[in-house]
């Protein structure tokens, strides 16, 4: 139980310090720390449509779109219109947006980065492997 007990209070500090480097991140910039998350995420994925942004955040599609109509006025992402389905929308980083994606980051030492990724694809390697 002692084990239960301390992984649990470990995953309550992760989430806690989770939203502090995010607040760390957004501290000086223009960006909230959910639009810098949704940065990052469009950067991963290449681009994502209204729904699996909601879904991604936990959001509604409208307060989708209010985000992605600041950072559209703003020039980091793009709205694409599937040439198949002009309904499809589908937002995308702008050349800017992908800079500024980088630049958030430079606040932290490299090799801060480095040991942070490393740690962090062990945590989710082993919670996949829990989780299947």
């Amino acid at each position: 139980m002692v084990h239960v007990e301390t992984m649990m209070k470990e995953i309550v500090e992760i989430q806690y310090k989770s939203r502090q480097f995010m607040d760390m991140l957004a501290k000086g910039e223009k960006l909230s720390p959910s639009q810098i998350v949704l940065l990052v995420q469009l950067k991963i994925s290449g681009g994502m449509k209204a729904t699996e942004i909601a879904e991604f955040a936990g959001v509604t599609p409208g307060a989708v779109t209010a985000m992605c109509d600041k950072l559209e006025k703003a020039g980091l992402v793009e709205r694409l219109r599937d040439s198949e389905d002009r309904r499809v929308v589908t937002m995308k980083l702008t050349s800017e947006g992908e800079a500024q994606v980088l630049q958030v980051f430079d606040k932290f030492e490299q090799k801060h980065v480095i040991e942070m990724t490393k740690v962090l694809q062990q945590v989710n390697e082993l919670m996949s492997r829990i989780l299947l």
